[in-house]
């Protein structure tokens, strides 16, 4: 269940209160590549760095040691981990890290926990450690100006703007408010 919630999780930008009208037009954004570009260092941000923190705190038990510290890139082939959900990352630097004791049904029931993890371990950085590697794409930040201070189209219905993200919901919420 958490990782279809996650994988299309729209959280919606502008609010439609008590009595308002019913939007006609939702514009939904991806975040990498869309409104935000990673660039070489991502994975020494907080975001990047909270999934072999959320892999060792959650299933480092099992093995009865830490594992090294190691960033994604250093863990999985590219095609692993790029364009995925942080759930799908989290399995498979699970399975990576615990090697031959990894089952996939023991591991994805620790889904939920680490995520919270991630979500945990990211809410205690500074934002600039959370920010560090990425940045909002050019037009980006006027681009969400606009759309909030106009909501409504030119036949005066009501718009909304959403994001939809594989990011653990928090961190997707953080990285939105921040640059935004």
């Amino acid at each position: 269940a958490v990782m279809k919630r996650n994988f299309f999780l729209i959280s919606l930008l502008s609010t439609i209160g008590p009595g308002a009208k019913p939007f006609s037009t939702l514009i939904t954004f991806d975040v990498d590549g869309t409104l935000v570009s990673s660039s070489p260092g991502w994975e020494k941000g907080a975001h990047g760095r909270s999934f072999v923190h959320a892999v060792d705190t959650v299933l480092g038990g099992k093995s009865g040691t830490a594992f090294p510290v190691r960033t994604i890139p250093e863990i999985l082939e590219k095609h692993e981990f790029h364009g995925s959900t942080d759930g799908l990352i989290l399995l498979r630097l699970a399975r990576k890290t615990l090697g031959s004791s990894f089952t996939f049904s023991d591991t994805r029931s620790k889904v939920d926990e680490m995520m919270k993890e991630m979500f945990n371990f990211v809410s205690s950085c500074e934002d600039s450690e959370v920010a560090r590697g990425i940045a909002p794409l050019p037009g980006v930040l006027q681009t969400l100006k606009t759309l909030a201070s106009e909501r409504h189209n030119k036949g005066g219905e009501k718009v909304a703007c959403g994001l939809v993200t594989g990011n653990v919901e928090g961190i997707a919420s953080w990285n939105f408010g921040y640059w935004c």
